[in-house]
């Protein structure tokens, strides 16, 4: 029941090992299609308005901050870098200032190299990429949300996906509370401004919106993103009749919707019995009435 991005260039994949160890629903968040291995390029036109704050209202725009991992993956440490302090107007700074005051900060240039390319082969607009210095057997990193990220977007077709909560065990952020943790995803906050905008404003790799069929309040429940999927995990709907006996049950998988393939089973008594003389189970398509709310 939370929201992921993944920043890195290849996908998630997580499994779900439920009780049927033949069927083993997969969870994917799609990767950063604006990078690669060892380098990564903004989506946003500049220029840049980094003059104030980012959406969250607290934290200025004028700072790029990059998280790298040498040699071990789990060991981030962040560079921020302001690089609105050397622009003519803060207002509107260019890519080419952008690339500038990264590479004039010493601690950026000792791990990355910034430099300026195209959006595409025909037009001469140009946006900022930034490339590490080390192989990618060598040393990790992305570009965290918020400041000056928000304006210019190497993250804005960075996958973001919704998950079972059991999958925060493989965040960035829980990669020391879980042995097995990938350490590959960042879990969205939707609280906090900037992160709802990232799920808000979601593209896939063409650039097109994401639809999650999401009222941008609530994220959905774990039982509801099996889908259908599961075995273990199951809804009935029982009907009852004046002597307070079962007289019929809609069984279904947990996330199941109207049309999905579920069991009706029927019961039947002789005069006031309390007992069922017979029950019957067959086949039956879900409707709108059958659907229940934990």
């Amino acid at each position: 029941m939370s929201f992921f991005q993944n920043v890195f260039a290849s996908d998630f994949e997580g499994n779900w090992v439920l009780g049927d160890r033949q069927h083993i629903p997969k969870f994917v968040v799609s990767s950063n299609t604006g990078r690669g291995d060892e380098y990564v390029v903004a989506w946003n036109q500049g220029p840049y308005d980094l003059s104030g704050n980012d959406s969250d209202g607290t934290n200025t725009s004028d700072t790029l901050e990059v998280m790298y991992a040498l040699r071990e993956p789990k060991n981030w440490a962040e560079i921020s870098v302001d690089i609105a302090s050397g622009a003519d107007d803060t207002s509107a700074v260019t890519a080419a200032e952008v690339v500038t005051a990264l590479n004039a900060d010493t601690l950026f240039s000792e791990r990355f190299s910034a430099s300026l390319s195209k959006f595409d082969g025909v037009t001469g607009l140009t946006r900022v990429s930034i490339r590490q210095k080390k192989p990618i057997t060598d040393m990790r990193f992305y570009i965290k949300n918020g400041r000056a990220e928000e304006k210019i977007g190497f993250n804005a077709r960075a996958g973001v996906q919704e998950l079972p909560s059991f999958f925060t065990r493989h965040s960035i952020d829980n990669r020391f509370a879980h042995t097995d943790s990938q350490n590959h995803i960042i879990e969205l906050d939707l609280s906090d401004a900037v992160d709802l905008n990232l799920v808000t404003n979601a593209v896939d790799a063409h650039g097109v919106a994401m639809d999650f069929g999401w009222d941008g309040t609530t994220a959905q429940a774990d039982w509801e993103l099996l889908k259908g999927r599961s075995g273990i995990f199951n809804f009935q709907k029982m009907i009852v009749d004046g002597s307070d006996r079962i007289t019929q049950i809609i069984e279904y998988p947990a996330g199941a919707i109207v049309g999905d393939f579920s069991r009706k089973i029927i019961y039947t008594y002789t005069s006031t019995n309390t007992k069922p003389d017979t029950i019957a189970e067959i086949p039956y398509t879900l409707e709108s009435g059958d659907l229940i709310t934990p």
